[in-house]
């Protein structure tokens, strides 16, 4: 059964970002079956975060406003992969991309993309992609993603030198290697102490009376309050002691909070 991947093009127009992408999408179909849906969102109908926080202190389906987000989630949802691409604007991800990252900010508080693969493709005109690519990585693994090393390019001229044309084809093709072998495996990545202090933490906070609701339901009901991480798997000795002491401060700074709170209401 051929793998979906989900291209998210944050550019805001159809130039040379697209053009890298649809070179990938050429170079890794050459290595199997493989299914592309593009979502391009400069036309999509996606509104500006007002900050106004419902989705994290009620849940995401509160959120006042109404437009193709919860389209743009579900697609990606039912992929098994997906790919962020965007410019290098102002050193950062385009404004069209921000506004997403930014609807979509509850699956950091409830992640929801585990066991699917995502890559960030990049283009700078001369500086900025390594950055982006860094910053992307680590939106998509707070959100659960198998994250794939980027592809980062520098694209800044219609018709580059020849030695320049080499070193961009031989990118473009190790990255379509690399996210072929990641699609198809079905291991998951055994997290590193960040990832489980981490998740020891939040857990420790989602527990208690200082947590928000919807993050409280949404761990319990995936059975997180009790596990050793988000998903089955064997951590060493090391990771669960740090696990254990992560948590344990994070006990400790939600009761001191709970208590300076408690100690305002009186």
């Amino acid at each position: 059964m051929a793998k979906k991947i989900t291209v998210i093009m944050g550019s805001p127009h159809k130039g040379r970002t697209l053009n890298v992408v649809n070179r990938f999408e050429l170079e890794i179909k050459k290595l199997g079956e493989v299914d592309f849906e593009y979502i391009f969102l400069n036309i999509a109908d996606l509104k500006e975060c007002r900050g106004c926080g419902a989705c994290l202190e009620k849940g995401e389906e509160h959120c006042p406003l109404k437009d193709d987000r919860d389209e743009i989630f579900n697609t990606m949802m039912h992929s098994d992969g997906v790919i962020f691409a965007t410019p290098v604007y102002s050193l950062q991800v385009t404004a069209q991309l921000k506004k997403l990252l930014d609807r979509l900010a509850y699956i950091f508080h409830r992640p929801c993309f585990f066991h699917k693969s995502f890559l960030p493709i990049v283009t700078q005109g001369v500086y900025g992609a390594k950055d982006v690519l860094k910053y992307l990585d680590e939106v998509a693994r707070f959100w659960g993603f198998k994250t794939c090393p980027g592809l980062g390019l520098t694209v800044a001229w219609e018709n580059p030198l020849p030695s320049e044309e080499e070193k961009i084809n031989h990118e473009i093709n190790n990255a379509a290697e690399r996210f072929f072998r990641q699609l198809n495996n079905e291991a998951d990545p055994i997290p590193g102490l960040k990832e489980v202090a981490i998740f020891r933490s939040v857990r420790a906070f989602h527990s208690t009376n200082g947590g928000m609701a919807p993050d409280h339901r949404y761990y319990q009901e995936h059975g997180w309050l009790d596990s050793e991480y988000y998903y089955p798997v064997k951590l060493s000795w090391y990771k669960k002691l740090l696990g254990n002491w992560a948590e344990k401060q994070a006990l400790k700074q939600a009761e001191k909070t709970n208590k300076e709170k408690e100690a305002l209401r009186l």
